[in-house]
């Protein structure tokens, strides 16, 4: 299975999972961290300006996290994906 479906290296494929998970949280970790300096730098700022530019942050921010979220289930499925492949393998030999 592993090879008709063109895997090369189940480790590689792990890999690529275990890099998806570790992009996730950086990315969070980034976008979150960015969140509170703009939260402490706009607590003097208030005007029209500002609160637009608030909305739109935090917005976009909420999408950051909805992207991060995706980007953990590929990860797992990916994961999964490569023990079978791995169970599949083992069967083989």
């Amino acid at each position: 299975m592993a090879q008709e479906v063109g895997v090369r290296s189940v480790q590689d494929l792990k890999q690529f999972g275990s890099d998806l998970k570790r992009l996730s949280e950086q990315l969070s970790a980034a976008f979150h961290a960015a969140e509170k300096k703009m939260n402490r730098v706009c607590e003097g700022w208030n005007d029209v300006s500002n609160q637009k530019f608030m909305n739109a942050f935090q917005k976009d921010a909420k999408q950051i996290d909805e992207i991060a979220n995706r980007i953990v289930e590929y990860a797992k499925f990916i994961g999964k994906s490569a023990e079978i492949l791995e169970m599949y393998r083992s069967n083989r030999i």
